[in-house]
């Protein structure tokens, strides 16, 4: 757009989360806390802040009475929302040292706990809290009108940076544990800019309500016939002359009166024909219509394919499908393909084989963006 019709709208404010130096003389708040003192556990605060920071917001481990445990982002965050002053001048330097990414971890923090969530890192929690928690959980997730000492969480989170690598198998094993927990598993992103954007992992039972095939004998008959006639490409085949005796409608795409068949829907019907297991993407494949779903390229939508419930003349797919192989290597592009599904109301699902010993046996799970609060 240009001219006159052009978008009046400012760009939000970025969050550069200032450090504050707190001074009683001059522009700082009343009653400024005493900075947090370090011991071999870590930092901790005394007195009415620290009962007010546990009992209102969830902040940090009560380990004695009016005494508070602070983790390094729990401190950063009472710093920037607490009036809370940093232990010294060159604190955040000297957890830099420590942990190259601390900034990251600040910024996950502050933005899981936008709203008034309550988020407890894992090394904050209770004893009872953190036996019903995954290995690699950091943190759990209250909503804002929950506290963790009344009620159970929601949620369990993980955060990464967004060029940080994918272990699509590892992060599905953790979700299945937080599953069986009784919570929801989500992932914090943190991009170069320090802006957190927040996904939701769920398991899936895909299905739809398209017949899938009845393999008979006549139907691998009629195959065979169509077969002798077919001319081969290298992505796929093309059987001319058969748009109307083709016996499976919702497989192939007709053209020219005839039908063409791309490379996996062929390695599928030749699979039926020979009564062979050809490879991992036809059995994806079979798998999916066998779940009474329709299968269609998705080239368009940068993943293997878009996936139907339903006939094409009913609905739009509801579904973008990628194989593990396929899949983003990294966060960046996890958000790319996660944001271009939402963006045509679609979930993006990745597929993976967990099988053993040569039986294959698959998993779905979605990757969609949520806003905190409002789940």
């Amino acid at each position: 757009m240009a001219g006159d019709s052009r978008r009046k709208l400012k760009p939000r404010p970025r969050n550069y989360r200032p450090v504050e130096v707190h001074s009683k003389q001059n522009n700082g708040p009343k009653n400024t806390p005493e900075p947090p003192e370090e011991d071999s556990e870590g930092w901790f605060v005394k007195g009415g802040i620290a009962n007010r920071l546990f009992q209102k917001s969830a902040i940090g481990r009560i380990s004695s009475e009016q005494t508070l445990r602070l983790s390094g982002p729990e401190l950063m965050f009472c710093h920037w929302h607490r009036h809370l002053p940093l232990p010294h001048s060159s604190w955040i330097e000297e957890q830099l040292s420590k942990q190259p990414l601390f900034l990251h971890e600040c910024a996950a923090f502050e933005s899981a706990r936008d709203g008034g969530e309550k988020v407890v890192i894992r090394g904050s929690l209770s004893e009872l809290h953190s036996a019903n928690c995954a290995e690699q959980t950091w943190a759990m997730r209250w909503n804002r009108n929950q506290h963790p000492s009344r009620n159970e969480p929601l949620s369990e989170m993980r955060w990464f940076a967004s060029q940080s690598s994918v272990d699509w198998r590892e992060l599905v094993s953790w979700s299945d544990t937080v599953s069986d927990n009784g919570h929801k598993a989500e992932i914090l992103v943190v991009d170069g800019e320090f802006d957190v954007t927040i996904y939701r992992i769920s398991n899936l039972n895909l299905s739809g309500e398209i017949e899938p095939p009845q393999i008979t004998s006549d139907l691998i008959e009629n195959l065979k016939n169509h077969w002798i006639g077919k001319e081969d490409g290298e992505i796929g085949s093309f059987l001319p002359n058969s748009i109307e005796t083709w016996p499976l409608k919702n497989i192939g795409v007709p053209q020219t009166d005839g039908i063409w068949l791309d490379d996996v829907e062929r390695g599928w019907i030749e699979d039926i024909i020979t009564e062979n297991d050809s490879n991992e993407i036809v059995d994806l494949y079979s798998d999916l219509i066998s779940r009474g779903l329709l299968c269609k390229p998705g080239f368009k939508y940068g993943c293997r394919w878009r996936i139907y419930s339903n006939s094409m003349e009913e609905e739009h797919a509801p579904w973008l499908l990628s194989h593990e192989s396929e899949a983003p290597v990294n966060w960046d592009g996890a958000c790319l393909s996660v944001r271009l599904a939402a963006g045509v109301h679609k979930i993006w699902v990745c597929a993976l084989n967990l099988g053993q010993k040569g039986v294959r046996k698959w998993n779905y799970f979605s990757l969609e963006r949520i806003l905190i609060g409002r789940d």
